[in-house]
């Protein structure tokens, strides 16, 4: 036998002795590739599926270029025209074209695009906005969109798979996986130590995860492997602006109830209680292992206390949602809205109990506790101060005048410059104490006259002139 003749029967061999291992690979082994494949097809299950519902937005601003001399001064003026100034993500909740978003996508934004995974581009309304959660409504003229499904945020735990989809750095149809680090995260925007695009966000209760967040993400779908959204994806922890696996999303039980508000009435009206409440100490056995929020003040005349409620009851759960600290109880009140009624479940001396509470705005207690009285032909809500105004308005507790609480947008007053928090210390040349002595002199002023006021405004004084109505 030849070398070559040998060398080509070794190498069969080893093809054959290398078939054989191959065809007798671990069990283990395999079911472990096995396990791998199923997740890997529930996540291309859930891409497939939520593609169409995920939408790129184009945030543009009108822009006039100018042409400057050599010292700055304005010598020429373009034609005004529209430029790319910022972009996002959202996700469709409707097939006749509802859109959610972040607020901070499209805040101030002069026109909002609405980029389609099929190619379609629309340009959107803004049906309303919240800065106080970061949630924003858009609507598109169509009807044939495919909506994704909202899931319940309430039911993820630390450690459940979840997927951020969106347009990171303009990057249409990303898709990102990872866990959920944590749950109920507050303090990530509404914290003066960190900068954030998102500002005045005063309810979080955030959704943690490593799954890659990046500029651009914004007002996309976290979503869950039931292809459920379960979070709208709003900022990320980065010193290079990059994701580092500290992202957040707002959970769904807290945006679907904001969008539910702005597409019914294009704003939100927070619920109030009117308790003064604390997380019990983690060293407090009176409670055993049951979690709540414990109350520690009922206002008069506040639905807590038409309510029946009283100092040292336990909250544990509002609304069929569980109540295990006050930022999740102060959100779940803010986030249902006024005049609606709630079932609350608590512990007072050992029992469980419940009871119905009909929540109200906290604006009505306040304005029924200072006594707010308004003036329609120039639209303006005053309170006349007086000591105990004083010490609740945190104003010096000799300070006079009427103080003027509210505003009517384009209204007389709004014309005239005043603004909520001013004080009205002068009528012409005479002092004002009471918002009746301000009612009699506007009835005496003739018609296309205005009466000169006096007003302090923090610490700087000045005067206007107001034009009642016709």
């Amino acid at each position: 036998m030849s070398i070559r003749t040998l060398a080509i029967v070794v190498s069969a061999g080893l093809i054959s002795i290398s078939s054989a291992t191959a065809q007798q690979t671990d069990p283990k082994l395999e079911q472990s590739f096995e396990q791998a494949e199923s997740l890997s097809h529930a996540f291309n299950h859930v891409a497939e599926t939520l593609e169409p519902s995920v939408v790129f937005i184009q945030r543009r601003d009108l822009i006039t270029p100018v042409r400057r001399d050599f010292f700055g001064r304005i010598i020429e003026r373009g034609e005004p025209t529209y430029r790319d100034s910022g972009l996002g993500s959202g996700v469709i909740i409707s097939s006749d074209g509802y859109i959610l978003t972040n607020n901070h996508v499209i805040t101030e934004a002069e026109q909002v695009e609405v980029h389609l995974q099929d190619g379609r581009i629309y340009e959107a309304t803004v049906i309303g906005a919240d800065p106080e959660t970061d949630i924003a409504v858009l609507k598109v003229d169509a009807n044939d969109l495919v909506a994704a499904k909202i899931g319940d945020s309430d039911a993820l735990k630390v450690g459940d798979w979840v997927l951020a989809m969106g347009s990171p750095y303009g990057l249409s149809n990303t898709v990102t996986a990872g866990i959920v680090s944590a749950i109920g995260r507050q303090g990530v925007l509404n914290n003066p130590s960190r900068q954030s695009r998102s500002q005045g966000v005063k309810y979080e209760e955030f959704i943690q995860t490593d799954a890659a967040i990046n500029p651009g993400n914004s007002g996309g779908p976290l979503v869950n492997l039931r292809g459920e959204v379960v979070g709208i994806n709003t900022a990320i922890f980065s010193r290079s602006g990059g994701s580092i696996g500290l992202g957040f999303a707002i959970p769904t039980a807290i945006a679907e109830r904001v969008m539910d508000s702005l597409i019914d009435s294009g704003g939100v009206v927070r619920g109030w209680l009117g308790i003064t409440m604390i997380n019990p100490s983690i060293d407090d056995d009176l409670f055993g292992d049951v979690k709540g929020v414990l109350v520690t003040g009922v206002l008069p005349g506040s639905p807590a206390e038409k309510a029946g409620l009283k100092e040292g009851d336990l909250i544990t759960h509002f609304d069929g949602r569980e109540t295990d600290s006050v930022n999740r109880l102060r959100n779940s009140i803010a986030l249902t809205g006024a005049d609606h009624e709630a079932r609350l479940v608590y512990l007072r001396d050992g029992i469980e109990r419940s009871t119905k509470v009909r929540l109200t705005q906290y604006k009505d207690y306040e304005q029924q506790l200072l006594g707010v009285d308004d003036i329609e032909s120039v639209g303006l809500a005053l309170v006349d101060l007086r000591a105990d105004v004083n010490r609740y308005l945190r104003q010096q507790e000799n300070t006079r005048g009427v103080f003027v609480y509210d505003v009517e947008p384009g209204s007389p007053a709004a014309r005239a410059r005043i603004k909520p928090k001013d004080i009205i210390t002068r009528i012409g040349n005479q002092s004002i104490r009471t918002t009746e002595q301000l009612r009699r002199a506007l009835s005496r002023v003739r018609r296309g006259e205005g009466i000169e006021l006096g007003i302090t405004r923090g610490y700087q004084r000045g005067r206007t002139t107001i034009y009642p109505k016709d």
